[in-house]
């Protein structure tokens, strides 16, 4: 069985997935396309974080982006 955090996690990588590579998106545009209540997502985007899956930025362009390609990912468990 899987956790919901990881759900939630699977959920927002393949968000953050679908954008062009570089370019960044918001932890409410997330939320929101997503489904995922933000407070939790933020803790979540945090974890990813520190695991090196996911980058944040700061400023009028800022949000977070992925750090490794999707098949990368696909070989690697965080948030259970």
């Amino acid at each position: 069985m899987i956790s919901q955090k990881s759900k939630y996690a699977l959920r927002a990588l393949l968000a953050l997935a679908r954008i062009a590579p570089g370019e960044t998106m918001r932890i409410a545009a997330i939320a929101a396309g997503e489904t995922i209540p933000k407070k939790f997502l933020e803790q979540i985007l945090l974890e990813l974080k520190r695991a090196g899956f996911v980058e944040s930025r700061r400023g009028k362009h800022g949000g977070y982006l992925l750090l490794r390609s999707l098949r990368r990912l696909s070989s690697v468990t965080c948030c259970g």
